[in-house]
């Protein structure tokens, strides 16, 4: 596999040169205050060390997301779930929509992103991505993700503007990933399963000297798909650490992806009783010529000083190039009265990326009398540059959804329409700075507050159904955080906080980008705790989100409209138990109302519903209720020693797939299942999904509902170099 990158540039924009990256580290090693970055995975270790392994997502457990700072969960007013690499071996989680089902009231949304990128809700609402605690692209035709290199994911649910900046409020998903090594490690590992998918791995590392860790992760994923959504993706993630001083690190991470999938938003249509389509559960009506094709380009140069046992400084510079080609289908109406799907269209769209991001910080450890502060202070700079252009084409209709024959076979001989079409250039500065103290009051009582403001400089320019316009603006947005925390014990934190947000969606999913920032407002009170030595853990929260001013695309709407307005209220709750010697138990459950707030009208022909007020329905694609429940037990038998066995149980409730909920999408409860047998240094995996071959729909499209896979069944085998 080839590492070299495929890069793409931008009329009138320059790339990186290797002189620039030589200036950037001169610059570090010379102390100087340049970029300084969030902290990630590849920070400083701290002084301290622990006299045991504290396990994942216990409240000792410390994480990044949510503070920037190694806090432990006990300590965080927020709720935040932890996903070890572990777990997401013992599932076969091989794709972020598996790993998500193991946090409280994380959703897909349009068929996770039309099912070529990863999109979800949050507690009923938008969401964003971040790789090592730095920005990973949209949510909107961003990128499928893959688990090869990733060491855990954590997951903060609200807004994160006050230390993230402009974001989504649902909430915020960290992958952070796999490290260089310090000492010889590899292992080496390969799968395959039902509809024709295969996929191999490497993962080696070691020092090449006493200052120099390194890393390289390569893997190979290829499928068919079932309903014929197949991918084929190639990735290489080497990078390199460089201890040249005893308080200094610089660390260096590249990232190479090649990603070819095939996407559907239509799914199982719905006929014009909002109910699904009588078709088979493996019918098409998606465009046989749809397709994607993304490269990616990341490189993270981050640097860590211990300046002296209670002040660090952190720097990095984050350069990610993307390029996305895609063709896929677009608009489209449910079944009418005749059974015809109407209204259908294609688009031809290609998306050039280039994203820059400088930031620098510093964290003191201090105290004022008997008060302890953990001080950070933050500056950061990002620039985004899109070049990107759209062809939309209309298409024949498909004459009985219930046996679907797609008319087409390839674009060649269709007319573009001029009115589905753009070509832009979209552009984003923004200088943020940031302030939060992490203050301790004893051992009991625990507060955090944080602010943030931004300077956001924006443009859309280029033309739009063959008219040009030019869209711009400058905003200064202020966002913050506030929450306490008491602890009357170290297994039990009470905890409440507030949370604001502020963002400005610059994305080319919409025609056109809106100048007015949307922003959300979340209170929230909750529990941690441990019981049984340890044995069970619980978090529980109860939170209210309230989010508005955002771009929503309404069933007869010409145009989108910026009147969004949402509010969700709910509890979340997650456990884990060890019961008995061998035998773990994981469980997440939600119960949210997620309410439109929003008076905008709406309209569906195919149904007869004119200019309906979609005030006091449901957002779409949310479930009322969800939940997951996994359970494994090794035997503990010695004539069975190395064998263990595990249990899946996900549910969902209803959706809806339209801003007027005529279209519902029912609920389902799926069965998994697992066996492996595991060694020193080597592994399998058997893992069986849906067992009782249930037919069920994960995600609503617009018009439809996205299937999930009948039951089926993938082997995995790793080997391990010690």
């Amino acid at each position: 596999m080839s590492t070299t990158a495929t890069k793409r540039s931008l009329p009138g924009r320059r790339l990186p040169r290797p002189t620039a990256l030589a200036a950037l580290t001169s610059a570090m090693f010379a102390g100087l205050p340049l970029a300084a970055a969030a902290q990630d995975s590849h920070s400083l270790p701290e002084v301290t060390a622990s006299a045991g392994k504290v396990a994942a997502g216990s409240l000792g457990d410390t994480v990044t997301t949510g503070t920037k700072t190694d806090t432990p969960l006990r300590d965080i007013p927020a709720a935040v779930t932890v996903i070890p690499d572990s777990l997401l071996r013992e599932q076969g989680a091989v794709d972020m929509n598996y790993a998500l089902q193991n946090s409280a009231g994380v959703q897909p949304l349009l068929a996770g992103g039309y099912g070529f990128a990863n999109n979800y809700t949050i507690r009923g609402l938008a969401m964003r991505f971040l790789r090592d605690g730095y920005q990973d692209g949209p949510t909107q035709n961003g990128y499928y993700r893959t688990m090869y290199d990733v060491d855990r994911i954590e997951v903060l649910k609200g807004p994160g503007s006050a230390l993230y900046g402009s974001g989504q409020p649902g909430g915020s998903v960290n992958m952070v990933t796999k490290p260089p090594l310090n000492r010889f490690g590899a292992e080496v590992g390969a799968f395959g399963g039902s509809y024709g998918t295969w996929g191999t791995y490497v993962d080696v590392g070691g020092p090449v000297s006493s200052q120099f860790g390194t890393r390289v992760i390569a893997d190979i994923e290829k499928s068919d798909g079932y309903r014929g959504l197949a991918r084929d993706i190639k990735e290489v993630s080497p990078s390199l650490s460089w201890a040249y001083d005893t308080n200094k690190t610089l660390t260096l991470d590249y990232d190479h992806r090649d990603i070819r999938i095939k996407p559907d938003n239509y799914g199982i249509l719905f006929n014009n009783q909002g109910q699904i389509a009588g078709a088979a559960r493996d019918a098409r009506y998606y465009s046989p010529f749809n397709q994607t094709h993304q490269t990616i380009d990341r490189v993270t140069l981050s640097h860590d000083w211990r300046i002296d046992p209670d002040l660090t400084m952190r720097t990095a510079f984050v350069y990610d190039e993307r390029a996305l080609d895609m063709t896929r289908n677009a608009g489209g109406n449910g079944g009418n009265a005749a059974n015809q799907m109407t209204g259908r269209s294609a688009r031809a769209q290609t998306d050039d990326t280039h994203f820059t991001l400088l930031q620098n910080e510093l964290v003191w450890k201090t105290s004022t009398g008997p008060v302890g502060h953990t001080v950070l202070a933050g500056i950061e700079y990002s620039d985004t540059r899109i070049d990107t252009v759209r062809t939309g084409y209309n298409l024949p209709n498909i004459a009985n959804i219930n046996a679907p024959a797609v008319p087409e076979t390839t674009l060649s001989g269709l007319t573009p329409v001029a009115s589905q079409g753009f070509n832009r250039k979209l552009k984003q500065e923004d200088l943020g700075v940031y302030l939060q103290d992490q203050l301790a009051f004893g051992d009991q009582f625990k507060l955090r507050a944080a602010v943030r403001s931004d300077r956001v400089k924006f443009s859309d320019v280029g033309t739009q159904g063959g008219n040009f316009r030019s869209i711009g603006d400058t905003r200064n947005l202020t966002s913050g955080s506030l929450g306490a925390v008491w602890q009357p014990r170290q297994s039990l934190s009470f905890y409440a906080g507030v949370s604001t947000s502020k963002f400005i969606n610059v994305s080319t999913e919409p025609a056109a980008l809106s100048t007015q920032p949307e922003s959300a407002l979340q209170k929230e009170i909750g529990v941690k705790a441990e019981f049984l030595d340890g044995r069970l853990q619980t978090n529980a929260a109860l939170f209210e989100t309230q989010r508005k001013d955002y771009y929503i695309t309404l069933p007869g709407a010409l145009s989108p409209t910026p009147d969004g307005r949402d509010r969700a209220r709910g509890l979340e709750l997650e456990i884990t138990a060890r019961p008995l010697q061998g035998w773990s138990i994981l469980a997440n459950f939600v119960v949210q109302n997620a309410e439109v707030q929003s008076n905008a009208l709406a309209s569906n022909a195919q149904m007869g519903v004119a200019n309906r007020s979609i005030a006091g329905t449901r957002p779409t694609g949310v479930a009322r209720t969800g939940g997951r429940l996994w359970t494994t037990y090794d035997f503990q038998q010695p004539a069975l020693h190395g064998w263990g066995v595990g249990l899946g149980l996900t549910y969902k409730g209803d959706s809806y797939a339209d801003s007027l909920n005529l279209y519902r999408v029912p609920a389902y409860v799926v069965l998994d299942a697992a066996v492996y047998y595991r060694q020193k240094k080597w592994d399998v995996t058997l893992n069986l999904r849906n067992l009782t071959d249930k037919t069920y729909y994960t995600s609503p499209t617009f018009v439809g509902a996205l299937p999930g896979d009948p039951r089926s069944a993938m082997l995995t085998a790793r080997y391990r170099f010690q």
